[in-house]
């Protein structure tokens, strides 16, 4: 995510929301400037997502470092009738 008044990349960290009266605001690490803001329900909101996310998303970089992944293929394809292949 870019900051609007700066241009600079903002990363988008949850923990540097900051209340501001009604809402919650980010601001820009280089201009101060706020770039993003949400209510107190779109935070919460937000935040059960990110928890449901830990929980039930694989690691998938992890599980592909646990796999034997030499013998898997490392191309696929798909016929014509859409039967993926090999």
């Amino acid at each position: 995510m870019a900051c609007p008044t700066c241009e600079q990349d903002v990363q988008w960290d949850m923990n540097r929301l900051q209340k501001l009266e009604e809402r919650w605001v980010m601001a820009c690490k280089n201009c101060c400037d706020p770039f993003f803001s949400v209510s107190e329900e779109e935070k919460e909101i937000i935040l059960e997502g990110i928890r449901l996310t830990e929980a039930y998303v694989p690691d998938i970089i992890h599980a592909y470092h646990s796999e034997d992944v030499k013998n898997l293929p490392s191309r696929i394809g798909f016929e014509k009738h859409g039967k993926m292949v090999l």
